[in-house]
């Protein structure tokens, strides 16, 4: 074998070595910057989940003095997971893809679920228009209350996972009957106490005329006297 053949051999040896460690290189690089893409939408969406707490803390607050308002919570997007989870699947481990889903299918529901809240309100006051009763308002303003009461805890129990997940970044594992069981149960209880909190402290210390333009004991009542 002449000696040019045998460089050109080793060329296109080295070429092939380059081209392989180069696309390695770039797999790598692709995949921390995907897995990092999604730790960082955690922390953001952990921030705009607060917004979404405070907002049906001020709800609670209505429930106590049975009250209501025709407020909305924006949705909390989720836009990185949805266009590279797929790619990052591989690249995670089965504790971190089932923890990402768990959190966002989550977050999607609670954002669907405060659009229904609106649209109850919307066909509520609808139906009083027609129909003017107190005993349907009284009937409207309980089944808001449990509508708000579900939302915040939901809410709050996302926030709950998504520290979980950030503070055991490499194994989000949800294990069941041991440790991270026992605390998301003592968790759960301490959140039924948190509600129940806010309400007391609501009916103690604050007054309805407190929240500006709201619906109180006559809520609808303006509505009746145009039908």
């Amino acid at each position: 074998m002449s000696e040019k053949i045998i460089i050109a051999t080793y060329v296109i040896a080295i070429s092939w070595v380059v081209a392989q460690a180069t696309e390695y290189a770039k797999k790598l690089r692709k995949k921390s910057i995907i897995k990092n893409g999604l730790i960082t939408e955690l922390y953001d969406i952990q921030d705009q989940l607060q917004r979404v707490v405070l907002s049906h803390t001020r709800q609670l607050q209505l429930v106590a003095l049975n009250g209501m308002e025709p407020s909305s919570v924006l949705p909390v997007p989720n836009m990185f997971y949805q266009q590279y989870f797929k790619e990052a699947f591989e690249h995670l481990n089965r504790e971190q893809r089932i923890s990402y889903q768990l959190i966002h299918s989550s977050l999607e529901s609670l954002n669907s679920q405060n659009n229904s809240l609106v649209q109850f309100f919307e066909e509520s006051y609808k139906d009083l228009q027609v129909s003017p009763n107190d005993e349907k308002k009284d009937a409207i303003i309980h089944v808001w209350g449990e509508h708000v009461i579900a939302l915040y805890k939901n809410a709050m129990t996302i926030r709950w996972h998504i520290d979980y997940h950030l503070n055991n970044k490499e194994s989000p594992d949800f294990d069941i009957m041991g440790s991270m069981h026992e605390k998301y149960v003592q968790f759960q209880k301490d959140l039924d106490d948190n509600v129940k909190e806010i309400i007391i402290n609501a009916k103690e210390t604050l007054n309805i005329k407190d929240f500006g333009v709201i619906y109180d004991e006559k809520i609808f009542e303006h509505y009746r006297k145009k039908v």
